[in-house]
């Protein structure tokens, strides 16, 4: 029992010896307030409020609140996308009229599209900004690159929620965009076809 343990214990301290694990986990377990501290100001979701943080590091002018606007943005789409879901009828024949409807006959609909919206261009336009200054600034690097990685596939999942959500109205504007948009994906080297199919779900623009 006591050779598997130790077998245990040093597959334990190889495993916290990786740069993968220093990455995810980028500080011990929290049992001091030292270690308490660091959870917080390391974590992903935990540091928009740390516990403890000298006064020039939360100004505007050094964090621009880039991110805590992002996540503002997506809840603003979060509950609005709710509510116009309710009304929205995601079919070809139907999908401009019930537009027409939210606008002009639900009570606030008018209201709820355009904040739904101009927060899906706001959350665009945020993300963009807070992955480049996270870029400029360095702060993808060691020990703090997972954090990176799960941010550029937050980034890539905005932009595709975001391309996908502009042909929902079904209007000229929007099938025109997304037939330019999916022409020029399926120029990509190699994969160009396979992301074009992927984009649209099927061979053509409509409702598959």
């Amino acid at each position: 029992m006591s050779d598997h343990e130790s077998m245990l214990d040093r597959l334990w301290r190889r495993l916290k010896a990786t740069q993968l694990y220093k990455s995810i986990y980028l500080n011990d377990y929290p049992t001091t307030p030292r270690t308490r501290v660091l959870g917080i100001l390391n974590n992903l979701f935990l540091h928009l409020h740390p516990a403890r943080v000298k006064r020039f590091a939360v100004s505007v002018q050094y964090t621009w609140c880039l991110g805590g606007l992002s996540f503002f943005l997506f809840l603003v789409l979060s509950v609005t996308g709710v509510v116009l879901m309710f009304y929205y009828i995601p079919s070809v024949d139907q999908a401009y009229q019930s537009m027409l409807d939210i606008e002009s006959s639900v009570a606030f609909g008018q209201l709820m599209r355009n904040l739904h919206r101009w927060a899906a261009h706001g959350m665009v336009i945020a993300v963009v900004l807070h992955m480049t200054r996270v870029f400029l600034t360095g702060s993808y690097k060691p020990p703090r690159q997972f954090n990176w990685v799960i941010g550029t596939v937050l980034f890539a999942l905005t932009l595709l929620m975001s391309f996908t959500g502009y042909l929902l109205p079904w209007d000229q504007l929007s099938y025109w965009a997304i037939t330019v948009g999916t022409n020029m994906a399926a120029y990509t080297p190699f994969i160009g076809p396979q992301i074009k199919f992927l984009l649209l779900g099927g061979y053509e623009i409509g409702q598959n």
